[in-house]
């Protein structure tokens, strides 16, 4: 299974006009990233064991109002200019699972 996924995993750059401002691996088609560049300001990769409790996560997803965590790094990369920023947002905005965001910046805000 995963042979397969691998062969759908590419790396896309969002620009905003010349400017290039983040890039993300994602898989062909969707609308997530797993992993990501904000140029000049700091990169994240989510990190996610399997889930236990799927429909609970679903659940929260759709009642409780979280955002699938997935979708949360591609925002904070587009939306986030600075590691404190996008730290900040990671760890305070309610997502629908438990995962590990790794993130790292290039210098001290």
């Amino acid at each position: 299974m995963w042979h397969l996924l691998s062969n759908l995993v590419v790396n896309v750059e969002y620009y905003q006009g010349q400017k290039r401002i983040f890039s993300v691996d994602t898989v062909v088609g969707s609308v997530f990233a797993l992993t990501g560049i904000r140029h000049g300001a700091f990169a994240i990769n989510v990190d996610t064991r399997k889930a236990k409790h799927f429909y609970n996560d679903l659940i929260s997803i759709m009642l409780d109002d979280g955002i699938p965590t997935v979708w949360l790094l591609r925002r904070a990369l587009a939306e986030e200019t600075t590691f404190t920023n996008a730290l900040k947002r990671l760890k305070y905005e309610k997502i629908g699972g438990p995962v590990y965001y790794i993130i790292s910046g290039i210098e001290a805000d």
